[in-house]
């Protein structure tokens, strides 16, 4: 893998920077026109629930700023964070397969902004902009890809291994290189949620990240993690 930063692109409805190939890039005059007319932008404080699962799935989301959470939890209330998404992904998947109500909680790590979509206007610029249901089917199906490598790699490592090929990913998606060589991971996870990414006990976390910091691979500061060695992280997590 290589620490290479997601291409940017710019939102045509209110030009912000989302992560390019997203549904609201390169829109023509048409399809901009049938999207403003649709979406409701909504406001978020850190750590604010979205939606609640159980709730009912009303329509789609695409995150304008900031970074949310989608937790999926047990019937003993034990809690594991799904997946992180970031500005120009999409949430709310059950609209996609008629979906009652949403199957996950999402809520926002950072103070954040989201475009609401309501389903049933959504489905209707689809049936007069196939274009965009094109780009639709391409997200969906590399999130889909994602998520089977995702559980296929995780399903075969133990806790040490999952932790270091965790670090790593992150690195590549969040990481910024410092001066000395190192990658800053540009994104505040606490212990409790490096657990629930896992699927591992907080004190496992804890002393995982303990052990990595001793052996020098990691620097670990307030709440921010500096990757020393990537190699041996890598090499950790295989």
């Amino acid at each position: 893998m290589t620490i290479v930063a997601d291409k940017e692109s710019v939102c045509s409805l209110c030009r912000c920077h989302i992560k390019e190939n997203t549904l609201f890039t390169g829109l023509n005059d048409a399809q901009l026109d049938a999207f403003k007319e649709a979406v409701v932008i909504n406001h978020h404080k850190k750590r604010e629930l979205v939606f609640m699962e159980g709730d009912e799935c009303s329509g789609l989301y695409i995150i304008r700023t900031g970074r949310v959470k989608v937790v999926r939890s047990s019937s003993t209330g034990k809690e594991q964070i799904i997946n992180i998404m970031n500005p120009g992904d999409l949430l709310g998947f059950e609209v996609f397969y008629n979906g009652r109500v949403y199957k996950n909680s999402a809520v926002a790590m950072e103070d954040c902004e989201l475009c609401y979509i309501e389903r049933h206007s959504f489905f209707k610029i689809l049936e007069s902009e196939p274009a965009i249901a094109r780009k639709l089917i391409l997200s969906l199906g590399r999130e889909l890809n994602h998520a089977y490598e995702r559980i296929g790699y995780l399903g075969l490592l133990n806790a040490r291994e999952k932790l270091a090929h965790l670090l790593y990913t992150l690195a590549a998606q969040y990481g910024v290189k410092e001066e000395d060589g190192g990658v800053k991971l540009n994104l505040t996870l606490s212990r409790l949620e490096i657990a629930e990414l896992l699927g591992i006990t907080q004190e496992t976390s804890i002393r995982l990240l303990k052990s990595f910091k001793e052996e020098g691979v990691i620097e670990i500061k307030r709440k921010e993690i500096i990757i020393k060695s990537l190699a041996r992280l890598k090499a950790l997590g295989e």
